[in-house]
């Protein structure tokens, strides 16, 4: 009984977050502009922080550096045959960005954080990290095709410009230099610790908030919609069980680390994918796509919640 009680105490609070942003949509009890403001809040200045904290504390072992070094020849590889796919299949300027990049940002980070505590954030920040250095650059090119300059040095800045990665680095830096050390004996690192958490406090609620507010499945491609559905999870399956794989050979795994990489495996698609589309139709079927994608990865959450518990 007290394992069930647990299990509702975390994932209650999830799905009524969810659902009261999709009310919220519904009632019209909020515009669209005040929810981009809120993920632009979040995204910009408290989760830069949550990541901060979390390398500034991680304690770094082999396993999340693996990891880290397996997402990007994977993501590049899935980036490349959803290029290939593009030509053949599946005609959608914007499919690359489901395939290059999983919503850690939005959806990875809150939920690992829930089961695991927010100093265990970086084991999926790491990853996050090493997917942007495929999905910064196919934002880039996709964006290209709409007029922007499709430089190399414009790839280059856009990738330095991230406030996710920079704070990521950051903290790291502090961390493995042990400067953060004699920020304490100062009294400078408490107080920059402090700010820092006290702006990462609102993150799962905002973004599970603004999951549920962009929620939407129509009814005109559904079908395209659940078979990139199934390509989609078909690969990052198989992504998963490599990765996995691999860990066997590599000494002194922590949990933590596998279940990150279960849960980076079956997030959706990154949800910018949906802002890339140049008309309509295709901003409303990687729409659908990222909608049930983040049903089926909700629901296998709560088996990791079970099993977690």
């Amino acid at each position: 009984m007290a394992d069930i009680i647990k299990v509702l105490q975390i994932i209650i609070p999830i799905f009524a977050t969810i659902l009261l942003g999709v009310l919220a949509r519904k009632k019209g009890m909020m515009s669209e502009e005040a929810n981009d403001g809120l993920q632009r809040f979040v995204m910009k200045f408290c989760l830069p922080c949550v990541l901060f904290d979390s390398c500034l504390t991680g304690d770094f072992g082999m396993g999340s550096v693996t990891a880290m070094a397996m997402v990007i020849p994977l993501v590049l590889l899935s980036s490349l045959w959803s290029f290939r796919m593009r030509k053949k299949r599946y005609p959608y300027h914007n499919l690359p960005q489901l395939f290059s990049a999983q919503e850690t940002g939005m959806l990875g980070i809150p939920l690992f954080m829930t089961l695991f505590g927010a100093d265990q954030a970086f084991r999926m920040g790491v990853m996050d990290v090493a997917q942007g250095l495929v999905a910064i650059p196919v934002i880039a090119i996709l964006s290209a095709d709409t007029g922007e300059d499709p430089s190399v040095r414009h790839i280059v800045k856009k990738v330095f410009r991230s406030p996710l990665l920079l704070m990521s680095l950051l903290g790291l830096a502090l961390n493995l230099t042990g400067a953060i050390e004699v920020l304490d004996r100062i009294g400078i690192g408490g107080v920059i610790t402090q700010t820092t958490g006290f702006l990462a406090r609102p993150v799962s609620t905002v973004i599970l908030f603004c999951v549920g507010y962009n929620f939407s499945l129509g009814k005109g491609d559904r079908r395209q919609v659940f078979e990139i559905c199934g390509l989609h999870f078909v690969i990052f399956a198989v992504f998963c069980a490599i990765m996995q794989g691999i860990l066997c050979f590599v000494p002194s795994v922590d949990a933590e680390t596998r279940w990150a990489i279960l849960l980076y495996c079956v997030l959706p698609g990154s949800y910018l994918s949906a802002g890339l589309g140049k008309t309509k139709e295709e901003s409303a079927v990687a729409a659908g796509v990222c909608s049930v994608l983040t049903v089926v990865c909700l629901a296998i959450f709560c088996v990791m919640a079970v099993v977690v518990a």
